[in-house]
């Protein structure tokens, strides 16, 4: 059954200059703002926000801000700032990696803590999370950080009553910041959306054990009610489950490209023409930036939007990662 209104979630990546004026047309109804700068100013933003110590490549800092068409009710509950419409939860939490604690533990204290969050709050469906934290392919205890991780969040699903398939895992990324606790942020709906995979890729939850004791937790892409937006999880130069074009910053842009295209086709088959995503790319180096800007203008169009970030990807022969978000045309 779907709802006689449904409540829009908006994006948009500003810069400082445009940042207050936008917050004040949207006073009352911000879900949400991420600030991607080296040092953080004072929250001046009356609404969950946060920081991620991640360099933007082209400027000195932008801001990611989720929007709601209606009124937000804030709350800030077991260290989660939120805010919530009709239709979505947005959160936000700064998880500290305590003295002698593994990740794993860190991540699973974080998850565990938002599914009892989104469970009280009545919007128990996870559709999309970022998790941004340092040293993402370093080693910890003999186990890659990311794989560390990847064991923490899938423990917490478990312990949280979720069953991990192809109809319950959330759109993700996770990405390597160059400093600063784990930033863990998320959308989660009264209704379920529909996850979406890649028939290019290996579904993430069933790689195999070569990737860590545990399997990445997430879904490709999530196509959502509200107003059909999809959600791409981040994406890279992967195809079955393996690395493709090691070293080849255009050909594994090229490949990146050509699985977001398939997300796409697979979300929006009777699509005229195929959405432009709202992009955020992430560069494992900054010399890449003109080859990867190029490719992408070729693909979606001079006008593309998208913001460019250095960070450590979660495979280390990766060297970019791209995630989106768009509105898909609604089912006939």
């Amino acid at each position: 059954m779907k709802h006689a209104t449904t409540a829009s979630v908006g994006l948009a990546y500003l810069s400082p200059e445009a940042l207050d004026a936008y917050l004040a047309q949207f006073k009352g109804r911000v879900l949400g703002v991420i600030a991607f700068v080296k040092k953080p100013a004072a929250n001046q933003a009356d609404c969950p926000a946060t920081w991620v110590d991640m360099p933007v490549l082209g400027a000195d800092s932008v801001f990611e801000v989720w929007t709601s068409s209606e009124p937000v009710a804030l709350g800030n509950e077991s260290g989660i700032a939120s805010a919530r419409n009709g239709e979505v939860l947005f959160g936000c939490l700064e998880v500290q990696q305590m003295a002698g604690e593994s990740v794993e533990s860190a991540t699973f204290r974080a998850y565990a803590g938002i599914f009892d969050r989104i469970d009280r709050a009545g919007y128990s469906n996870l559709l999309r999370i970022w998790n941004y934290f340092p040293g993402i392919n370093a080693d910890e205890s003999g186990l890659e950080r990311y794989r560390g991780f990847n064991v923490g969040r899938h423990e917490a699903f478990v312990a949280k009553g979720r069953a991990i398939g192809e109809k319950s895992v959330p759109a993700a990324c996770a990405l390597g910041s160059s400093d600063g606790p784990m930033i863990v942020y998320f959308l989660a709906g009264r209704q379920a959306g529909r996850p979406i995979e890649n028939p290019r890729q290996t579904s993430a939850y069933n790689y195999p054990q070569q990737f860590g004791p545990r399997s990445p937790t997430f879904s490709r892409a999530m196509l959502a009610g509200f107003e059909h937006k999809l959600f791409i999880s981040g994406t890279a130069s992967i195809v079955g489950h393996e690395t493709l074009h090691a070293g080849d910053i255009a050909k594994q842009t090229r490949e990146t490209l050509a699985n977001i295209r398939a997300l796409l086709e697979q979300a929006n088959p009777a699509a005229g023409g195929n959405p432009r995503p709202l992009l955020k790319v992430y560069l494992k180096h900054p010399e890449h930036l003109a080859t990867v800007r190029a490719q992408l203008a070729e693909e979606f169009g001079a006008e593309v939007q998208a913001i460019y970030l250095q960070a450590d990807i979660c495979r280390t022969d990766l060297l970019l990662e791209i995630e989106g978000v768009c509105t898909c045309q609604a089912e006939q």
